[in-house]
């Protein structure tokens, strides 16, 4: 009977270390959305939205939904996280998502006086404290800068919202807009101000951003973002009607996620 009453108490003794350990370790998967259980028109359910975006059925990476930026020559038009979700990402995550553009992607609009221009686009952004200058600021994890000719680079880039100028690197190779989709990956570690992008498997090298533990300057990755927002935001006017873009399949975690489909690929 001791024996029994012994081995009992060892098995609860272990289901409890079991699931104390379940909850503190940080969920892989927190956010994964393909949109194919939002109503057409309509945004995933505990999300704002600003602009016109909503799901569509004209195009998708996998089933039959996206998310659907309508055109529009300049301004945002994005999806906003719930901020439970924004809380539990911390300030250490990875993201996936896929988009692609309607073709022909217009082009800068040259200003009155000037010989050329340039679009900068925001994909992802998130509104923080820098933990450098304790001022208000948007950290821009996924980013576009399209010249005259169409071809574009990618950067990550960091706007203090009062008084101070931008910062942060822009790619060389530059990139053309294609009506295939794209995937794109982001990883951001605040403990060593860490930033690094994958377009297709591959890392964007000239765009990473590795300053180390507690070096924020240049870098000034949060503990933990007040908002997440995904979407298409150029601040340039752009031709024609201007940018018709879609997202799908958005996932974020606590771990790299990879292509849809694939087990979680390890970081490089």
């Amino acid at each position: 009977m001791k024996t029994s009453i012994l081995s009992l108490s060892l098995a609860f003794l272990l289901l409890g270390s079991i699931a104390a350990r379940a909850e503190s370790a940080p969920a892989e998967v927190i956010v994964s959305e393909d949109f194919e259980a939002v109503p057409v028109g309509q945004i995933p359910e505990g999300f704002a939205k600003t602009g016109a975006i909503g799901v569509a059925e004209d195009a998708a990476h996998s089933g039959k939904r996206s998310l659907r930026i309508e055109p529009a020559v300049k301004g945002g038009r994005f999806v906003t996280l719930p901020a439970a979700k924004v809380a539990a990402l911390g300030g250490q995550f990875w993201g996936r998502l896929y988009f692609k553009v309607k073709m022909p992607a217009p082009l800068p609009v040259i200003p009155e006086g000037k010989t050329s221009a340039a679009i900068h686009t925001t994909l992802v952004a998130g509104r923080t404290t820098s933990p450098l200058a304790n001022d208000p600021i948007e950290v821009r994890l996924l980013g576009t800068i399209t010249d005259m000719t169409g071809a574009f680079k990618y950067l990550y880039n960091v706007q203090p919202l009062k008084g101070r100028k931008e910062f942060g690197p822009s790619g060389k190779t530059k990139f053309h807009y294609t009506d295939e989709w794209t995937l794109a990956e982001w990883h951001v570690d605040n403990a060593t101000q860490t930033y690094e992008l994958f377009i297709n498997g591959e890392e964007i090298t000239d765009v990473a951003v590795r300053k180390g533990a507690g070096q924020f300057e240049g870098a000034e990755l949060p503990a933990a973002f007040d908002t997440l927002s995904i979407g298409w935001t150029n601040y340039q006017p752009a031709s024609g009607e201007g940018f018709t873009t879609w997202i799908d399949d958005l996932a974020l975690g606590k771990k790299r996620l990879g292509p849809v489909g694939a087990a979680p690929a390890a970081k490089k």
